[in-house]
């Protein structure tokens, strides 16, 4: 337990202190990250399907510049460059994307089947299309058995996301790209790894509760713009920057994984 949290603490603490260096060193490409951000919100509806596209080029451009100065490579204008690194990061990140998407989509198909049985199991003659009828089959008994197969779904995804992480590290670090292939640097640390992110992630939490809060009271409509950029600078400004550096420190700290092999 004490060697855990000293894990977690250390963890942290490389995270918050590659907080400023990182925003210092690597500003230009976190501005034009959160600016690449932001253009998705002002899509017009024909355009969504570029949400996505845009999305990942914004924190694409903003985890190139942290890695690389992380690891030494070019540095571009403030951490702003677009380069082979930059590439290949991208294409970690579709690929990340890709997984985690197929194994939610088997993961919800398991999971509906399973709240299917038991609302059957419970009321035989389910109607399905009535939503009444849903949720008395799924309440009283059944409500427990129900509820932990979409829990334990958002378990794995976190396992899944956590134990390919230190994806763009590798990639970075070893010129090459690193997905699967880097599964096995996250061995015995995913703990530490979720316990350290919450406590990264607690302040900007705490922050958009509160801005939240004060929204209501005063009464601003749910697409005002000042929240739309207070998320995306917390995003940019915090959370990649401390995130990245967390990350730079367990990769350093983890031993490499055996060829060929995911060293599960």
């Amino acid at each position: 337990m004490a060697e855990g949290s000293a894990a977690i603490g250390r963890t942290v603490r490389a995270g918050m202190a590659g907080w400023a260096p990182g925003l210092r060193t690597c500003w230009a490409a976190l501005v034009a990250g959160a600016v690449l951000g932001l253009l998705p919100r002002a899509l017009p509806p024909a355009l969504g399907f570029l949400g996505l596209p845009l999305e990942l080029a914004a924190t694409t451009l903003a985890y190139g510049g942290l890695y690389r100065v992380a690891f030494g490579g070019p540095a571009g204008f403030r951490g702003l460059r677009w380069g082979v690194q930059e590439w290949r990061l991208l294409a970690v990140q579709v690929l990340v994307t890709v997984i985690l998407t197929v194994v939610m989509a088997v993961l919800a198909v398991l999971v509906g089947a399973v709240v299917v049985g038991v609302a059957k199991s419970n009321a035989p003659g389910l109607d399905i299309t009535s939503v009444d009828a849903w949720r008395a089959a799924l309440g009283g008994p059944g409500a427990l058995a129900a509820s932990l197969p979409p829990l334990l779904s958002m378990a794995i995804m976190l396992w899944l996301f956590l134990r390919l992480s230190l994806a763009p590290a590798a990639t970075v670090d070893l010129g090459r790209i690193q997905v699967l292939s880097a599964f096995g640097r996250t061995r015995g640390v995913v703990l530490v790894l979720a316990a350290a992110g919450a406590v990264l992630a607690a302040p900007a939490i705490i922050l958009v509760v509160l801005i939240g809060y004060l929204r209501a009271i005063a009464g601003f409509a749910e697409g005002t713009l000042v929240p739309e950029l207070v998320s995306v600078a917390l995003v940019f400004f915090y959370l990649i920057p401390v995130w990245t550096a967390a990350l730079v420190d367990v990769y350093r700290l983890q031993p490499a994984p055996t060829p060929g092999t995911l060293r599960t």
